[in-house]
Formats: C-alpha cells, structure tokens, sequence
C-alpha cells in the first residue's frame, strides 16, 4: 500500500523546509513580474504599515507583500492550501496566517488542488485530475471583522478566477486600502473580465494606475495627487 509522505510527521518537515527555502534569492524581486517593485515604490516612505494578501501561495516565491514584510509591516496571508498557510506559519509567524477561502458569501465551498503548494489551486474547476476538498468560505468583510482587523494600508488578490466574487465581500465604507492589487490572467488583451473589474473598482473611489503582467494596480482617487511623490525615485 501507497504511504502517503504528509502523514509522516517528519517528513513533512523536511518536504516544508525545501518549498519554503527553494528560490528564496533573486536578485531583485520577488513577484512573477515584478510587481512587487511598484508596490514598495508606492510605500518606500512607510517603514511601518499592514497587508492583506489574498491568495497569498509562498512567503516569497511570487509574494508581493515579502519586501514590505522584511520592512517591518505587519499582515494577513489568507490562502486555500494548508500547507502554503504552514508555511507563511513558519516564516511569518508574527502575521496572522489563514486557510480558508474568500468569496462573496460565508458558506462551504469545494477547492480544487492540483497539489498542496500550487499557484492554479482555486475555486474554479480546470481538470478531472485535481483533488476536491472541501473548505469554510467567507467574505472578507466578514473575516476581518470577526478578527478584529482594521483597514489595510495594501490589499492584494491573487485567487485564479474569482476575483469579482471576493471583491463582492468587501464593505469599502469599511476597508479602504490606500492601494489594491488584482490578478487578471488575460495576459494579452483588454478583457470584458479586466473592463469588469475597472468599473467596478471606479465605482467604489479606485482607480487604475498601472497594469504590470497580469496585476492591476488601484489607487485611492482622493490620494492621487500624492501618487508622484510617493513613486519619485
């Protein structure tokens, strides 16, 4: 009979020890694109702050929140994959570091892995090969609120597919980031999916400043006359 490694305490360890450390060191970002370097341009004069990343993945593989991290911020790594959280719980034991889905409504969902630690783990299904698990979803309102944490100074959502729906949770009356980035996996084109989200972001006093990748890059409109200053060289 098949053993199954990740029931093997020990090897567990070692299996975290080598995703954790494995590509730890480029030479000067982080993110899939870079998109980390805009967003610590954006905050370079702000040593001290908090972040939400959502569909967090790795403590530094792809983060866009690792710099701001070794800065001194403080955040919240929410992700569907037990593991990607055991991880952040190992290298961000300070931050508060969730398993669970965000959505735009508190209930059960399935997720579908294609392996413990994989940046295509979603909500959305791709394949008849990815495991079907089961997973607590809530909207983001209402998990920061039963958590007691205040509005971010920067919201990332990285969630292979249903980004609308956790923008959906969101009460921005409540949570307003000075800066959120989106995930939009339309590499090459303006999609109806990309417009969608645009407008929906113009609509609650957000608006588009760049597009690096597939990231999208929101500021706050009342802040936008401190936007040169704050990405000046």
């Amino acid at each position: 009979m098949m053993v199954n490694k990740f029931d093997n305490k020990f090897l567990y360890f070692f299996y975290k020890l080598q995703k954790l450390y494995k590509g730890k060191y480029p030479n000067s970002h982080f993110a899939e694109f870079a998109e980390d370097v805009m967003v610590n341009r954006i905050f370079k004069n702000q040593n001290k702050g908090t972040y939400i990343d959502i569909g967090a993945y790795h403590p530094f593989k792809g983060s866009l929140t690792y710099k701001l991290f070794k800065k001194g911020w403080k955040g919240t790594n929410i992700d569907l994959s037990k593991t990607s959280i055991d991880l952040f719980k190992m290298a961000r034991p300070k931050d508060a570091n969730v398993c669970c889905a965000i959505s735009n409504k508190t209930e059960k969902k399935t997720y579908f892995e294609n392996s413990p630690i994989n940046q295509q783990n979603s909500l959305i299904k791709q394949n008849s090969d990815q495991r079907e698990i089961e997973i607590q979803a809530y909207t983001l309102d209402e998990l920061l609120t039963s958590r007691n944490i205040k509005s971010p100074d920067y919201l990332n959502i990285d969630t292979e597919g249903n980004e609308m729906e956790v923008l959906e949770g969101i009460n921005f009356k409540k949570f307003n980031p000075k800066l959120i980035t989106i995930e939009e996996n339309n590499f090459f084109e303006i999609s109806k999916l990309k417009n969608e989200k645009i407008d929906y972001m113009n609509e609650r006093n957000y608006t588009l400043i760049n597009i690096i990748g597939v990231t999208m890059f929101f500021y706050q409109k009342n802040l936008l006359d401190k936007i040169s200053e704050d990405i000046k060289i």
